[in-house]
């Protein structure tokens, strides 16, 4: 069980013991197929070209404009490394691997407006409301350190990402914690009698994470509404955790309460690309925080971490702009992947519901004959040393309670062959 105090991640802690003993990684959320190109490209351009000019002909050169820019002959040209060719293209005057504005270039903040507008069905002000963060943890927390004191209360509905208890007690913020609970359908629901019964004259956030992780849950547009109606009538603010927003199962829809006027003051809606992109390691994200409070926010970001990278923001421009073809079916790649990870689970004994959004399952391992003794942890190095595959201990996502005693937790983000060879491995577990 979580105690509160910050310490390093144990999600991470599954991936450097996957690697140890080379086993699937199903365990922190990042996936091992490459990352979008349009975005690759977007960095290639950017860090090569170094200004928008030389930028725009990389962009854009065939194999016949560098020779001829190279004043050479196609044989020599032939003869060149692709390392050389770039060295040779490469920008005299540099201005996008330097600094740039601390809160984002004014390109991306542009796009991000565009981008929520287009996808959210709002356009924040891009000079007021818009900061670009190194991903969405330090949104979080800069988020955190602008609203709360310490002593401060913040609502955190568990299971969880394991970050916010830790954050709020870095900030010396104490966290009270509600719970998802699960049907005997599969579905996920909260209370809100108990989100309400949370709140005292000390709550000033509630973070809601849709869709969510661990368990996959959707929020309604009705629950939405709901919990945003509790927290405002209480003078709460709403940190959105967005950045699943375009995986989704069955049809349903993502809501943001930042979307509604009602509710857009209370509403800090924090986002990323590293799900989108399949770029966790590119650390971009961004916060569209209420006008009030973007000044102090960008106050602390400035002095934590000062700026996201400038070539990954240029970057970050080309994948926001990408049709709304290509966001929509983000979630097909991820189908079939969820698809024979659930069936394989069913088989081993897990007891396991299909998701309604994100990539993770999260499975009662009680009725798995060689797991169900033991503790959430050992359960999941058992699965790591003797079946080659990682998942996260259930209780890692709790503070508060025993329902995380059965649960482990799945990513199904890596690749289809990944899936197939963590699959054939959990067959072991059938094995006398």
């Amino acid at each position: 069980m979580n105690n509160n105090t910050p310490k390093e991640s144990t999600i991470r802690l599954m991936t450097r013991l996957a690697n140890k003993h080379n086993a699937v990684n199903l365990s922190q959320g990042f996936t091992d197929m490459p990352v979008i190109f349009e975005t690759l490209w977007g960095l290639i351009t950017a860090a090569a070209g170094g200004n928008q000019k030389t930028a725009d002909f990389i962009n854009s050169a065939t194999v016949k404009d560098i020779i001829k820019k190279l004043n050479c002959n196609e044989e020599d040209f032939k003869n060149l490394s692709l390392k050389e060719i770039f060295r040779k293209i490469q920008g005299k005057k540099d201005v996008f691997n330097q600094y740039s504005y601390p809160f984002g270039m004014p390109e991306l903040r542009k796009t991000i407006a565009d981008y929520t507008k287009t996808h959210r069905g709002f356009r924040p002000d891009s000079e007021t409301e818009i900061t670009v963060t190194a991903g969405a943890t330090e949104g979080f927390f800069a988020s955190l350190m602008t609203v709360c004191s310490p002593g401060d209360e913040i609502i955190i509905i568990q299971p969880y990402h394991e970050m916010y208890p830790t954050q709020a007690a870095i900030a010396k913020v104490v966290p009270k914690f509600i719970t998802l609970h699960q049907d005997t359908s599969g579905k996920w629901k909260l209370n809100t009698e108990e989100l309400k019964n949370s709140i005292n004259e000390k709550t000033k956030v509630l973070i809601l994470n849709t869709p969510h992780n661990p368990t996959g849950k959707v929020f309604s547009e009705k629950e939405i509404l709901e919990i945003a109606e509790i927290c405002k009538k209480n003078n709460i603010f709403i940190f959105t955790d967005e950045i699943y927003e375009h995986i989704l199962f069955n049809g349903l829809r993502h809501y943001t309460p930042a979307a509604y006027k009602e509710y857009k003051d209370i509403t800090f809606l924090i986002n990323s690309i590293s799900k989108t992109a399949n770029a966790t390691g590119w650390r971009i994200g961004w916060v569209i925080s209420p006008e009030h409070s973007t000044k102090k926010l960008r106050g602390i970001h400035d002095t934590t971490v000062m700026q996201a990278p400038t070539p990954l923001q240029k970057a970050t421009v080309k994948l926001l702009e990408m049709d709304r073809e290509f966001y929509k079916n983000i979630y097909i790649k991820y189908k079939e992947n969820c698809r024979i990870l659930v069936e394989k689970l069913r088989e081993t004994g897990f007891k396991v519901a299909y998701p309604e959004g994100s990539y993770y399952l999260f499975a009662d391992y009680t009725n798995v004959k060689k797991l169900k003794d033991m503790t959430p942890m050992d359960a999941a190095v058992c699965l790591i040393t003797n079946f080659g595959v990682a998942s996260v201990p259930g209780d890692n996502f709790y503070s508060v309670g025993s329902d995380g005693n059965r649960y482990l937790r799945f990513a199904f983000c890596r690749s289809l062959e990944s899936i197939k060879k963590a699959a054939d491995r959990l067959n072991m577990l059938n094995c006398n």
